[in-house]
C-alpha cells in the first residue's frame, strides 16, 4: 500500500481486525502477538489470501480483502495466518502447515480450520462455529 491516508472505512475494517488479533492473543495465551507480528500486503494480482513470513514475524494479506463486503474472509484470513505463526512458535519449523497444533488453534479461535484457494476472491459462507 502507498504512504497516502487510509480511507476511513478501510482503517476501521483494519481497526476491527486488530481487535480480532488481540482476542485471539489472549485466547491462545500470547498478549505480545499484537506487538509481534507485522502486517504487509500483497500485490493485487496476487491470488493468495494470504500468507505468513515466520523469519520476519510478518503476515501479508491481499489488499482486495480491504472491502466492508470482504470482512468475514479478511478476519478468517487473518485468524489462519496467524495460527500459522502461532503453530510455528510453539513447536517450530517442522510442524505440519496445518497440522492438529494449526488446527486446534483456529477452533480455539472460533473457526473450522480448513485449507482453501478461491479464484478471486468471495465471501465464504460462514466458517465459524458456535461455541
Amino acid at each position: 500500500m502507498s504512504a497516502d491516508p487510509l480511507k476511513p472505512e478501510v482503517e476501521a475494517l483494519l481497526d476491527r481486525a486488530f481487535d480480532q488479533l488481540k482476542r485471539w492473543s489472549i485466547i491462545w495465551g500470547y498478549s505480545l502477538l499484537p506487538r509481534t507480528l507485522n502486517l504487509a500486503f500483497l500485490p493485487e494480482e496476487d491470488s493468495d489470501l494470504g500468507r505468513c513470513h515466520f523469519q520476519t514475524n510478518t503476515l501479508w494479506l491481499n489488499p482486495k480483502l480491504l472491502t466492508k463486503e470482504h470482512e468475514e474472509t479478511l478476519l478468517e484470513t487473518l485468524c489462519h495466518e496467524a495460527a500459522h505463526w502461532m503453530a510455528f512458535r510453539r513447536h517450530g519449523l517442522g510442524v505440519d502447515p496445518h497440522g492438529k497444533e494449526w488446527q486446534r488453534l483456529m477452533r480455539q479461535a472460533g473457526y473450522k480450520p480448513r485449507q482453501y484457494y478461491e479464484q478471486g476472491i468471495s465471501r465464504p459462507q460462514s466458517t465459524r462455529e458456535l461455541n
